[in-house]
């Protein structure tokens, strides 16, 4: 018997069920035995393969963003924040980008941020970037800040919800059979969860408080001080109540209780939730638009064509990349792209679409 699974049961037994978002947190994050606490979950040889890591020209992209709405976005020093930022690619790409292409912009960077909660992870990105690692926003200096999230939302630890007979129960681990499996508790008596009002019998509701007070955050420092916050995620469908949980194992998707500790736990992001949340602190919303919609508009095609005829050689696997990130088939629809900022800012590329 694995470590991990030691720990799990024994929290059960201690309580006779534990949360998801326990099982979550610590499948995924226990400092010694946690998935994120291993090495080479990320590319060809683990489990999951984000943007960044299909291409450069996915950060390149965003760096031309940037440098093309600087003037609206960033008249003076600004912060650059990364919430979950893998090996640091997506980083490293738009920072060589920006300074290549406008260093009157790179030096506008006061600071690098990053929130990382696996030490694995944290030992890559010191080498390839030296960033200061921040757990709370209130160790960021004041000042405007562009925050970015690619695929970070989707891995925080949830608790799920089922309403049933118009009551809200929460959905618990327990063992039956020895075997980790779901059941529910009692009725719900916290007031203080928002669920949704439209949601029918049987209709499952997923809840993350620390996204929820992370998004409301930004959101209230960026209506503050000025600043972006993009999100790049999974995203569920408009009035999806239904479970999104996901496990992948060596690129196969496995049922959720399946190898703990060695499977990517995940679930598909709420943008209307969050959506919500920024109108209601004041802020800008744009999107949320898909993925391979935000790529094709930032000029994807064009860029990977440059790449072709300076590497004729590697025309197959630049096509390969750009469809891996705009077909969707693959992340070009799946995954979509939120944009929020300050109600002042304006975006020339995207604002009215």
């Amino acid at each position: 018997m694995s470590k991990i699974i030691e720990i799990l049961k024994k929290n059960i037994r201690a309580s006779g069920s534990i949360s998801l978002k326990e099982y979550m947190s610590i499948v995924l994050y226990h400092p010694t035995t946690g998935y994120y606490s291993k090495k080479n979950i990320i590319g060809k040889s683990g489990d999951f393969i984000t943007a960044p890591e299909i291409s450069q020209v996915f950060g390149e992209l965003i760096a031309i963003w940037l440098i093309y709405n600087k003037k609206k976005f960033f008249k003076k020093f600004f912060n650059y924040i990364e919430l979950g930022p893998g090996k640091g690619t997506l980083c490293k790409d738009i920072f060589r980008t920006v300074k290549k292409l406008d260093n009157d912009l790179y030096k506008k960077i006061k600071e690098i941020y990053f929130f990382e909660k696996s030490y694995t992870l944290k030992r890559i990105q010191y080498k390839n970037i030296n960033p200061v690692f921040i757990s709370t926003l209130d160790e960021v200096e004041t000042s405007p800040m562009f925050v970015i999230a690619n695929e970070f939302f989707d891995a925080i630890p949830v608790n799920q919800y089922i309403k049933k007979n118009n009551v809200w129960y929460e959905k618990r681990v327990c063992i039956t059979n020895n075997k980790f499996t779901f059941t529910n508790s009692e009725r719900i008596k916290n007031l203080n969860i928002p669920f949704p009002t439209n949601a029918s019998n049987n209709c499952i509701f997923e809840y993350s408080e620390y996204s929820h007070y992370l998004i409301l955050d930004i959101c209230n420092r960026i209506r503050k001080f000025g600043g972006v916050f993009v999100i790049i995620d999974y995203a569920k469908n408009n009035n999806d109540y239904s479970s999104t949980l996901m496990s992948i194992f060596r690129h196969k998707y496995v049922t959720p209780f399946s190898f703990p500790g060695e499977t990517d736990l995940s679930i598909k992001p709420d943008y209307n939730f969050y959506k919500k949340i920024a109108k209601k602190q004041g802020c800008k919303v744009l999107g949320p638009f898909s993925q391979g919609y935000f790529l094709k508009k930032l000029g994807i095609e064009e860029r990977i064509k440059s790449l072709i005829k300076k590497n004729t050689s590697q025309k197959y696997d630049l096509n390969l990349q750009k469809e891996r990130l705009i077909n969707k088939n693959y992340m070009g629809e799946s995954f979509k792209v939120m944009i929020i900022m300050n109600e002042t800012l304006t975006d020339l590329i995207f604002e009215n679409e």
